[in-house]
């Protein structure tokens, strides 16, 4: 009941962080549309694409939190691969983005090195710096309560982690532009810094991509091992799950090895154990399962959707006997 009373919590605080960040996105959205118009900033027209396409991915996001745990005849264990794939999608979606901001960058460079300035765009400058400025503000604001929030829950929802970094790239987006946009209000097109009109803004964005493509490829990374069925890949995680292993393990019972995976939300351990005295001839069923028992009730805190599973090394007298639990 403790158990089912936290898994609760734990989604009711996502779902109202996700609520929160799909009404803060469309706000961007809209913010970024009209000052396109004001400004006739391409730049400004995908990020506003970008921030309306976060706030139909928050809508899928909370359909996921409602479904993940339930368990069907295909999908036994629930379905948190959902929480993966979301992620993995987010994390391709940020380096589109990213990408695309470094490919628009080199072609307006190409464009000045050629002499063809007149290809690149002359930009209203006004608009677009009181447009970054308030959506950098925005974009930290959300980022910092997310991860706030994942805290909360023991930063245990990869929805939250994925949209902590994607709201944190977007604000670091947004302030660079508010940067490129200060110089290019107080260059002199005539002196030393004649490129900066022309020039300012994709520099600074090739820097900032340089610095922010390792976010995404992080989050695509992890989404891909979790998918695949791999280990854990939290340092901190496997080490803390790790110990509690180790710990729970009790004569007669001798500690072989733990594979550690996790899927969303969802964590599985599964520990081999052998008996001490193997010549007995008596396998201490029940003592398995009080191990079994013990180590979920100290991990559980930390790790609500846990499954736990402990496997008896096969012997001569011992046939993979093993004590496991469903998910809760």
């Amino acid at each position: 009941m403790n158990s089912e009373k936290k898994k609760t919590d734990k989604d009711m605080v996502e779902r109202n962080a996700l609520r929160l960040g799909a009404v803060g996105n469309v706000v961007m959205a809209l913010a970024a549309w009209l000052t396109y118009y004001a400004s006739n900033s391409e730049a400004i027209l995908l990020d506003g694409n970008y921030s309306f396409i976060i706030f139909v991915g928050m809508l899928v996001a909370l359909a996921i939190a409602r479904v993940r745990s339930r368990r069907t005849a295909t999908f036994p264990l629930g379905q948190y691969f959902y929480e993966s794939l979301y992620g993995f999608i987010k994390g391709l979606m940020m380096i589109g983005v990213i990408t695309m901001a470094v490919v628009t960058s080199v072609v307006r460079i190409v464009f000045y090195v050629v002499g063809s300035t007149g290809n690149i765009p002359m930009l209203n400058p006004d608009p677009i710096l009181y447009y970054a400025l308030g959506m950098a503000a925005i974009c930290f604001a959300l980022s910092f309560f997310y991860r706030s929030r994942n805290r909360r829950i023991g930063n245990q929802s990869i929805i939250l982690s994925t949209d902590t970094r994607a709201a944190f790239v977007d604000g670091v987006l947004s302030l660079g532009i508010a940067v490129g946009v200060f110089f290019l209000r107080n260059a002199d097109p005539a002196g030393s810094a004649g490129f900066v009109p022309y020039l300012a803004d994709s520099i600074i964005t090739l820097i900032l991509a340089g610095l922010l493509m390792g976010s995404p490829i992080g989050i695509v990374r992890d989404a891909v091992v979790e998918l695949a069925g791999g280990t854990i890949q939290n340092p901190e995680d496997r080490e803390t799950i790790q110990a509690a292993v180790l710990d729970a393990v009790r004569s007669p019972f001798v500690h072989d090895s733990s594979y550690i995976s996790k899927t969303g939300s969802r964590y599985l351990v599964v520990s081999t154990v052998s008996v001490e005295d193997e010549g007995s001839g008596s396998i201490p069923v029940r003592a398995l399962e009080q191990m079994r028992r013990r180590l979920r009730e100290q991990l559980e805190t930390l790790y609500p959707h846990l499954i736990v599973e402990f496997i008896l090394r096969s012997t001569d007298h011992q046939s993979g006997l093993a004590a496991e639990n469903q998910p809760e």
